[in-house]
């Protein structure tokens, strides 16, 4: 049964090897795992399915030939939601015909992905197969790198620092666990570099929204979450729309009586629809006399940008 996804966002079930070009094909980006937890966030309530279900992503794994000390996270899609060429590079070689014994994609040679988005972790920097508590899983390297966090990504990848926090405890408030997000990875070959696709898992009981680096590239029961081009041009001007909101928040100090600034700041952060959603949520916390001003100010943010 297809899941009940938000529109835009699409289903591309099967093996991995197979569906790959078909989304890329497509014009749609294959969701990271940081989007993807952003998606169950802000719309988990609406689309249970993205909770009670699993999604291979966008984000690698890198298997070095012959190598038991390092792996390699590859994030392959740009925060601004487009495929980067290494990136592009990477996930063209996910095809039937370019498979290893470990039913992972070769790569022939690892300097080849060399370039923005590879990323060098120590296996010893890996906490693997065990639940995390929450302060261990915010100090989980591979953790950091999958939610994007500014300290351990390139710029061009960077996302809102606080997303892994904010995320656990949404996990946390649906298993009724206080450790959970597992990290499971595979041991490397002697012959051959591979690459895999990270999975986040769902967030019953028993996975915890465990994130899986060895899974095949072949399972029948693969999934990739392709993003429609027009959902990335929405949610580009939504990010530039919120800068920009989030910008004015100094002048609205002055104008709101303080007890009113932590709903609007929760009305900046969630997803914008339109204008009038904006003034209908916030407008009943300005002074009477400065409306007129707010309304203003909110409606040139829209202006400008379209």
């Amino acid at each position: 049964m297809a899941l009940n996804l938000p529109s835009g966002v699409n289903e591309h079930y099967g093996r991995n090897v197979d569906t790959m070009s078909k989304l890329l094909e497509a014009d749609e980006v294959p969701t990271s795992a940081a989007r993807f937890m952003q998606l169950r966030s802000q719309e988990g309530r609406e689309f249970p399915d993205l909770w009670t279900q699993y999604t291979d992503t966008s984000d690698l794994i890198v298997y070095p030939q012959g190598d038991s000390n390092d792996v390699y996270v590859l994030l392959t899609v740009d925060n601004q939601g487009k495929i980067t060429p290494n990136g592009r590079k990477a996930l063209e070689l996910i095809r039937p015909d370019n498979l290893a014994s470990n039913y992972g994609a070769v790569v022939e040679q690892l300097d080849e992905l060399e370039g923005d988005g590879l990323i060098k972790v120590p296996r010893n920097r890996i906490t693997t197969e065990t639940y995390l508590p929450k302060d261990k899983a915010l100090g989980e390297l591979t953790w950091r790198i999958l939610a994007r966090d500014p300290d351990e990504v390139p710029e061009c990848f960077a996302e809102d620092k606080s997303l892994l926090g904010k995320y656990f405890d949404k996990v946390a408030s649906k298993t009724g666990q206080s450790e959970n997000m597992a990290l499971y990875v595979a041991g490397s070959l002697d012959d051959k570099t591979t690459l895999k696709a990270w999975c986040v898992n769902w967030a019953a009981r028993v996975c915890r929204s465990l994130a899986g680096g060895r899974g095949d590239l072949v399972s029948d029961g693969g999934r990739f979450l392709g993003l429609a081009p027009e959902v990335l041009v929405a949610q580009n001007f939504q990010d530039s729309l919120l800068d920009k909101a989030n910008g004015q928040f100094a002048k609205l100090e002055q104008m709101v009586d303080a007890k009113h600034l932590a709903e609007i700041r929760r009305v900046l952060d969630r997803p914008v629809v339109s204008v009038e959603q904006v003034l209908k949520a916030s407008t009943k916390y300005v002074p009477e006399v400065a409306q007129e001003g707010f309304e203003s100010d909110v409606r040139a943010l829209y202006e400008n940008d379209q």
